[in-house]
């Protein structure tokens, strides 16, 4: 999976993939204690981003965490999201506990939608004037049902196997939790639009329904009677990005879970994805991902476990 099973050698020492993390039990996400995972990765604490999903929950003590050169307070039941490619450091925080988890955006978009993922951790970046905090104290009543659904993660995660159905039991914990998780930064962000809400919904499922056929941003500007601007409006407001982005990420993400769980060859991945050829197919994976179709499944696939 792209997200981050083997660093890329054009970037940065800063941005840190999977592989770095030695001691991971289940290909895609990551649980650990937030003081253990400081003790076993010290030199994690300086600024640095990762192109993976991060979520951490305080438990305990209080610092702060230095997001995108924006300092924020943490407390017990402070939850924090860390978007891919944040820069980020812990080195504000050495007197508190809590739990941290990495998820990777393929592990996820396995079964769920790429957009709910892009809704939730919009709420970690400022677009425009709209206030978003990626650090919210919970009250008791919502600590208590987000810390049920990670303690639900941790067990599973902790229990893997591979021969048991502890990835995708994971992923619907991970749903569930994120779900949680955009009602109440939705509720303290004062984000939520009715209309925007029912468009989003829709918008997610033809993403998932024609992302390979229909790439241009009229189809769904038809469908839905808006102009290009105010959907690529709609989609930055909640994503942060527009959708001529999503939907090139949703693509890639179907390519390179063809390349890895299929025998198919890259001309016939191309094919399937709906490539004009084989070679304008190398051109976009190496531009979108940093490596060949070929490359990224040489070296990625033996880290993928295999289905017995």
């Amino acid at each position: 999976m792209k997200s981050g099973l083997h660093p890329y050698h054009n970037i940065e020492k800063s941005l840190y993939h999977f592989s770095f993390l030695r001691d991971i039990k289940v290909h895609g996400i990551y649980f650990n204690s937030f003081v253990r995972f400081l003790s076993l990765y010290c030199f994690i604490r300086k600024e640095h981003a990762h192109d993976f999903y991060s979520v951490i929950l305080f438990t305990g003590g209080n610092g702060s965490i230095i997001i995108n050169s924006n300092t924020y307070t943490v407390q017990p039941q402070t939850i924090c999201l860390v978007a891919p490619n944040q820069m980020h450091s812990f080195e504000g925080l050495e007197d508190v506990e809590g739990i941290i988890f990495f998820f990777c955006q393929d592990f996820y978009v396995e079964e769920f939608s790429f957009i709910r993922l892009l809704n939730v951790f919009s709420y970690t970046s400022q677009l425009d004037l709209n206030i978003c905090n990626p650090c919210i104290t919970l009250a008791d009543n919502e600590f208590s049902s987000v810390i049920s659904t990670i303690n639900s993660i941790q067990q599973e995660y902790e229990s893997y196997t591979s021969s048991n159905n502890s990835a995708v039991i994971i992923r619907s914990h991970l749903n569930i939790m994120l779900l949680k998780l955009s009602a109440l930064y939705e509720a303290k962000a004062g984000k939520s639009n009715i209309n925007d809400s029912v468009l989003i919904h829709s918008l997610s499922h033809m993403v998932d329904s024609y992302f390979i056929q229909e790439q241009q941003l009229g189809f769904y500007t038809s469908a839905f009677n808006i102009s290009e601007s105010q959907l690529n409006d709609i989609c930055n407001k909640h994503f942060n990005c527009g959708l001529k982005k999503i939907l090139q990420n949703r693509l890639m993400q179907e390519a390179r879970k063809l390349l890895l769980s299929s025998e198919l060859s890259v001309s016939e991945i191309a094919y399937k994805l709906n490539f004009e050829d084989n070679s304008y197919f190398n051109k976009v994976f190496k531009n979108k991902i940093g490596l060949t179709p070929k490359r990224f499944r040489d070296i990625h696939k033996n880290l993928v476990p295999q289905k017995s």
